[in-house]
């Protein structure tokens, strides 16, 4: 079986090395610029730490480059000055392209970007937690078999996209974490306005917003639709559209366009263009 190097000791590069180790990959070690994050790593998948590149290279199979997004390029150009050729040299960004390593075809590697869609917010994320991610890779098709033999040990599927679908593909997973840091955030700004107190917001919203992510990956968005916009019921609308601040009611505008298409899809019969009206209206407006 082929051994699994890492450039990298972050919440990424270590929990990926863990639970490879985990699933019975193995771990030939760490290379990392802090030299006691390479060290717990490695610890923690009963391998070694090593102090060069080129010592991580000669054990290695296969090379995870584990590194920030925008050091990416830096470690591909220090490393692909050394024998690679036969190597699997993968980096796990989400939005970068494979085409980040450069030149590779000429070292006679082969280079993939390998994503899970998932939150790394510890070294130590747990092996249940990870199972459930899916993960995306992209990169040279003609070889990719031996390395999804490889990672095939790991319980997850892995699914392909094209290199010209990154960009889309980070955009919507940047909507489903993201951007729904920023809509919890004006929800509990409004909440705080209206007297509660932030935890008492959180204890608030927390049923609601579990009930309908729920019902949204059980049954799918059209499905779990609910509130004024499914039940066309424009009055209220329109109280939110007035006491919205500007920023919040252009977010409210643009969100809500989107339910109207999907509640128009689910009730066809029924026209929604008066609600069609009225947000237009509202954003040519503005009111304050």
């Amino acid at each position: 079986m082929m051994k699994v190097g890492f450039i990298g000791a972050g919440k990424v590069g270590s929990s990926l090395g863990r639970y490879f180790s985990q699933n019975n990959i193995p771990i030939s070690g760490y290379y990392s610029r802090t030299q006691s994050s390479g060290c717990e790593a490695a610890r923690q998948c009963n391998t070694i730490c090593v102090t060069s590149i080129d010592q991580l290279l000669t054990l290695s199979d296969v090379l995870f480059l584990t590194v920030p997004d925008d050091a990416i390029l830096s470690v591909w150009n220090e490393m692909k000055h050394f024998p690679i050729k036969g190597k699997y040299i993968c980096h796990c960004s989400g939005s970068l392209t494979s085409h980040i390593l450069s030149g590779i075809e000429i070292t006679d590697s082969f280079g993939y970007s390998i994503h899970p869609i998932f939150p790394f917010q510890t070294k130590t994320t747990a092996y249940e937690a990870l199972q459930q991610a899916i993960f995306t890779i992209e990169g040279d098709a003609a070889h990719q078999q031996p390395l999804l033999d490889l990672l095939h040990a790991c319980p997850n599927r892995f699914i392909p996209i094209e290199a010209d679908h990154k960009a889309a593909y980070h955009a919507a997973a940047v909507f489903a974490s993201n951007l729904v840091v920023s809509l919890f955030h004006q929800s509990f700004r409004m909440l705080m306005d209206c007297g509660f107190s932030e935890e008492e917001a959180r204890i608030a919203l927390k049923p609601l917003a579990f009930s309908n992510l729920e019902n949204i990956f059980q049954n799918g968005p059209s499905a779990a639709l609910t509130g004024p916009v499914e039940r066309h019921d424009l009055k209220t609308i329109k109280k939110h559209l007035d006491v919205l601040s500007s920023d919040s009611r252009e977010t409210y505008i643009a969100l809500t366009k989107d339910l109207v298409t999907i509640a128009q899809q689910r009730h066809p019969s029924r026209s929604y263009a008066d609600f069609e009206d009225v947000l237009e209206q509202y954003r040519l407006t503005n009111p304050d």
